[in-house]
């Protein structure tokens, strides 16, 4: 372990003072520089490029204001490697924390676990352009406190690849003996926002996974947008049976899922979600699940479902109740660019999509950052259809962040 010279640290990191940051070039190195950060030491860690083999060693941070990166910037040139032996990566129980750029995998439990302490809220958690691959459960577990007195808020996660690989399903099914599996998941969390991330592969042929993106236990006010979901058993969730999410905002995200695995569900669901607006998502399923978005329970109220596009039923379930607005559920897949590859944007000017999605306040843009509307107003789904543009899946924002 070794202290960055001021003339690199302006370069990487120039808000940051010269004695607050070192460089780590092994999992020993890492460790000890992650304890004496706790201990009131340097609490910017850069970690050199490289495969770290964690052997059973995990990272629990408890000090405020910790940040833990690859030097170089680029997530794929650091792996923390769990290999099933490691119970969790990042331990995250202090506020201020960022974790960005790099690359972590096959972590038992959860790669990412941010909890509040028993005696405080943890806050202001940032989880940015990191690439989380076959974890054991959820890839990042947002929860509170044992004794539930104290949440973990105001925390973003964004511009991250989480996925359940071909090998890495095997794997947990064998660890797990279920399909336990899932991407982000919260507890009791309040304003968080989940954007421009991918989420992918969480699927399993004797069960149904957990899904891509998931807030309950009485979350509140999250905002979950540009998100693409692909072949994930269920998308997006507020709430889960009488353990509800209040508040928040679904817009401008991508669900696709292939033939059926042996289980699928449903791609955006609200269950005893009050007050929940979802609007210009685009979903498009293969398999034989009926409905693309529900509203479900009577807790499920004041909720607003407007401008989105699928090929699946808007319905509502067990007495759910909500407004629903310019919603198209009768997509072709010609309507799209290459749904197989999980690219719904719109292959041309649709008739019935372009310009007639209602004005929503808050919405100005569109699953590209697009401004929306680009005509004589705003187009259904997440894509606003531009003339002569090229979104090519393989050119995508979450390619180049690689």
């Amino acid at each position: 372990m070794k202290k960055i010279f001021c003339l690199c640290l302006l370069l990487l990191l120039p808000s940051v003072p010269c004695n607050s940051t070192v460089l780590v070039n092994s999992v020993s190195s890492l460790v000890n520089a992650v304890n004496a950060a706790n201990g009131g030491g340097d609490k910017t860690i850069l970690i050199a490029d490289g495969y770290y083999p964690l052997n059973g060693n995990y990272l629990r941070i408890t000090a405020d204001g910790v940040s833990v990166a690859s030097a170089s910037g680029k997530r794929a040139q650091v792996i923390l490697d769990g290999n099933y032996q490691t119970t969790e990566i990042f331990q995250i129980v202090a506020s201020g924390v960022t974790i960005s750029n790099l690359t972590l995998q096959e972590a038992y439990y959860h790669p990412i676990h941010i909890m509040a302490a028993d005696d405080h809220d943890v806050i202001d958690t940032v989880i940015r352009n990191v690439h989380i691959i076959d974890p054991g459960q959820q890839a990042i577990k947002i929860n509170q406190d044992g004794a539930k007195n104290y949440s973990p808020n105001n925390g973003l996660i964004e511009g991250c690849l989480i996925e359940l690989t071909d090998t890495g399903r095997q794997k947990v099914l064998d660890i797990n003996g279920s399909c336990y599996t899932g991407g982000i998941d919260a507890h009791h969390a309040a304003n968080w926002i989940i954007r421009d991330n991918e989420v992918r592969g969480f699927w399993c042929a004797d069960g149904l996974s957990e899904h891509g993106i998931h807030l309950w236990s009485f979350s509140a006010n999250t905002l979950v947008e540009r998100n693409r979901i692909i072949d994930c058993d269920r998308g997006i969730g507020f709430g889960l049976g009488d353990s509800g999410h209040v508040g928040g905002i679904i817009r401008n995200n991508m669900l696709y899922h292939g033939p059926d695995h042996g289980e699928s569900d449903v791609g955006i669901g609200l269950e005893s979600a009050s007050g929940a607006q979802v609007y210009n998502n685009t979903i498009y399923h293969e398999h034989a699940y009926p409905n693309a978005i529900e509203y479900r329970f009577t807790a499920t109220t004041d909720v607003t479902i407007s401008n989105n596009l699928s090929n699946r039923a808007i319905t509502s379930r067990q007495d759910g109740s909500a407004t629903l607005a310019a919603n198209v559920t009768t997509a072709l897949p010609s309507w799209f660019l290459n749904t197989t590859a999980g690219d719904l944007h719109l292959n041309g000017p649709i008739t019935g999509i372009i310009d007639k999605g209602i004005f929503i306040s808050g919405l100005t843009d569109d699953l590209d950052k697009d401004r929306r509307p680009q005509g004589a107003g705003i187009d259904i789904g997440a894509d606003e259809y531009l003339k002569n543009s090229n979104h090519s899946i393989s050119l995508s924002w979450i390619d180049l962040l690689l």
